[in-house]
């Protein structure tokens, strides 16, 4: 705000380079709209938990993740505490809710307001942006590179929710596809170019903050989702059960993820241009990570609700998928910082071996059992990780050279 008062140009709203302030309470308000959407991407799929199901729920999680990657983006490139980029924010936040408020009926009657919505939010960005970031036109290529991609892919998120049936899947799908490549790629853009990969995003300890926050939202809305079961059904000894099993599973996805994550992130010195490239791939790996709490959340729920219930292949995959699809995203933002794969890889194959195995046993227990596998692979990387002390011989080696 001081850089306003002063009167200095518009072009002002960037971050200053280097500046590693935590996320403003604003950023951390924006989040909790989400809260909603993973728990409507979760209810939907309880209700719908087929291989369509599945689908549309991915179709509805990556809209909400692109709105959400590229309002974290802005914030980490632009100063929000300024007065217009706060109120870019809000209005963003009330098209996150909108899009969840109509998330069960997407791809029925309210197509065309979710897509609306979805539009609004880049129109709302965009339209701040590009008139404040004037004095600068380098800046300012930017958000015009923006606008005209989604521009392209306008006709494909209205057409979508008119057609409605497969066909608004496949525009849409298409729709993604092309922001998230595009994206990729500095968005290229005829007489622009594209945008310099070292000019994306700063990527710090503030990016990292923020996707650290929306990752612990997606598993608070899990045990918020099987309390809320638990407390809405009869309160038997399995439904207890299978929420505690919920919670320690919560639990545990919480403490796999967190585990030396600081180390990870800080690590040695790196330059600008590797920094940028592993902001982009963190955004992609926390996606993964997210969908797998989202289809976690889904089992636990059904667990929550029918306990003793067995033979459920779908529900099957869901709880060991899940847990699954956590840890290979888990494992690629241990790839993206360390370049390196740990333990949690061989969780996830582990997972995957015994589904066939799980479907004859009560949720209930099968969601203790996910419970050991996740528990046992945080006790490997965790003895692993454990620093080696050395042989007594090496001792007396090293006492000798001294």
């Amino acid at each position: 705000m001081k850089w306003l008062r002063h009167g200095q140009s518009t072009s002002a709203i960037g971050r200053p380079p280097g500046q590693a302030a935590p996320p403003s309470f604003l950023e951390l308000f924006f989040d909790l709209a989400f809260i909603l959407v993973f728990a409507q991407l979760s209810h939907d799929l309880v209700q719908n938990l087929t291989w369509d199901g599945a689908f549309q729920t991915l179709i509805l999680l990556l809209t909400a993740w692109w709105a959400w990657v590229l309002t974290v983006w802005v914030t980490d490139l632009f100063n929000p505490r300024l007065p217009k980029i706060q109120i870019m924010v809000i209005a963003i936040m009330l098209g996150v809710m909108l899009m969840a408020l109509v998330m069960p009926t997407a791809f029925e009657t309210r197509a065309l307001f979710f897509a609306g919505a979805y539009l609004a939010i880049h129109v709302a960005r965009d339209g701040v942006l590009i008139p404040a970031t004037r004095a600068n036109r380098t800046v300012q290529a930017r958000s015009v590179r923006v606008v005209f991609w989604h521009g392209l892919t306008s006709p494909l998120w209205i057409g979508g929710a008119i057609a409605q049936g497969h066909t608004q899947l496949v525009l849409w799908a298409a729709a993604l596809v092309i922001e998230y490549v595009s994206a990729t790629y500095g968005w290229p853009t005829p007489g622009l170019g594209r945008t310099a990969l070292a000019a994306r995003i700063f990527a710090g300890p503030h990016l990292h903050e923020r996707h650290l926050q929306i990752l612990v939202i997606a598993i608070g809305e899990m045990i918020l989702g099987v309390g809320l079961r638990v407390v809405g059904g009869p309160f038997a000894f399995e439904s207890v059960a299978a929420a505690v099993a919920a919670f320690v599973g919560a639990l545990l996805v919480f403490q796999i993820y967190i585990n030396r994550v600081r180390e990870l992130v800080a690590g040695p010195s790196i330059t600008l241009l590797e920094q940028t490239r592993r902001g982009i791939l963190m955004s992609h790996s926390h996606l993964v990570m997210v969908a797998g709490i989202v289809v976690f959340a889904t089992a636990a729920d059904l667990a929550a609700r029918d306990p003793l219930d067995r033979e459920n292949v779908a529900w099957t995959i869901a709880v060991t998928g899940g847990p699954a699809l956590f840890l290979l995203g888990s494992s690629l933002f241990d790839l993206v910082v360390r370049r390196s794969f740990r333990p949690r890889l061989i969780g996830m194959f582990v997972l995957l071996a015994i589904m066939p195995a799980l479907h004859m046993l009560p949720m209930f227990t099968v969601l203790i059992l996910i419970d050991v596998v996740l528990a046992a692979t945080l006790v490997v990387e965790l003895a692993v990780a454990l620093p080696r002390s050395p042989s007594p011989s090496a001792q007396a080696a090293g006492g000798r050279s001294s």
